[in-house]
């Protein structure tokens, strides 16, 4: 049930990423690699969580403001994370 949430959440990201315009170039690549790492920590390869979790965190906050949706779904990737043992 985790995996399938945390599926649902990343499919979100990808879709609000491609919808949104207005996210700086070095926001979308640090984004894109908080994503590449989740999905590779969820698949059982091995990612640092701590470190995992300090950029999703980072993330979070940095979109809070003009991006609060992407602030959330980062938080519920997180959250999912913790869940799965992640």
């Amino acid at each position: 049930m985790a995996d399938e949430k945390l599926h649902q959440l990343l499919t979100q990201v990808h879709e609000h990423l491609q919808q949104q315009s207005s996210l700086d170039e070095q926001s979308q690549k640090l984004l894109q690699q908080v994503l590449m790492d989740v999905q590779s920590a969820s698949s059982g390869e091995t990612v640092l969580q701590q470190d995992l979790s300090e950029r999703i965190e980072q993330q979070a906050v940095q979109f809070e403001q003009a991006h609060p949706t992407l602030a959330e779904i980062l938080r519920q990737i997180m959250d999912t994370l913790g869940r799965i043992g992640v």
